[in-house]
């Protein structure tokens, strides 16, 4: 019964780790594919963190996960409709007096604010799920942070569960995000195919 536990476990962590991995990526190409008509800096921003916070999961850089996020934070806050500007120093703040999962886990619940202002401020419901996944990943780092605790280290397991739930929330937010753009592109093309066939002579 422990050696099925402990493989569930196993599998759980390396689930978590490729998915994570793969969501990360993929978001980052989602936005860097919306840079080829227009280049915004919010967007590349977004773009430029989502590709560290995936190279930094499957290399283990240390400085690319806090990095990537700051970038997605200031991401969104440079928003136009983003009320969290005057907050714009404080990330840098905690880079300096924070590290670790800590640091990682207070970067995550920032970005989940910018996430869901944005989502009420401008009725763009369609962010939620993205907030969602990042009170995920938020949590999933406090609970890696108890593991430097030693009653409750065991509890760091759960972090990879959370995890798990986030990479999946985010690949199922960039799926919907993928269907709208291919219907859209669709719809296009269909809008110059002629109405009729022509006559023949």
């Amino acid at each position: 019964m422990l050696l099925d536990s402990r493989i569930f476990l196993d599998v759980v962590v390396n689930a978590s780790f490729v998915l994570t991995s793969a969501s990360f990526l993929l978001l980052s190409a989602l936005f860097g594919d919306a840079l080829i008509t227009r280049f915004d800096l919010k967007t590349f921003l977004k773009a430029l963190g989502f590709g560290l916070l995936g190279l930094s999961s499957i290399f283990n850089l240390s400085l690319g996960m806090p990095v990537g996020l700051l970038l997605i934070l200031f991401g969104f806050i440079l928003d136009p409709f983003s009320k969290l500007r005057p907050l714009m120093p404080l990330p840098i703040v905690f880079l300096l007096f924070l590290n670790g999962h800590i640091l990682l886990f207070v970067l995550g619940l920032l970005i989940t604010l910018a996430v869901f202002q944005l989502a009420y401020t401008t009725s763009h419901r369609d962010l939620m799920p993205l907030g969602i996944g990042f009170t995920l990943l938020s949590i999933g780092e406090y609970f890696y942070h108890l593991k430097g605790i030693e009653h409750l280290s065991q509890l760091s397991l759960a972090g990879s569960f959370l995890y798990l739930f986030a990479s999946l929330i985010f690949l199922g937010w960039l799926w919907s995000y993928m269907g709208i753009r291919f219907f859209k592109v669709k719809f296009k093309a269909e809008e110059h195919l002629p109405s009729k066939l022509p006559p023949r002579g």
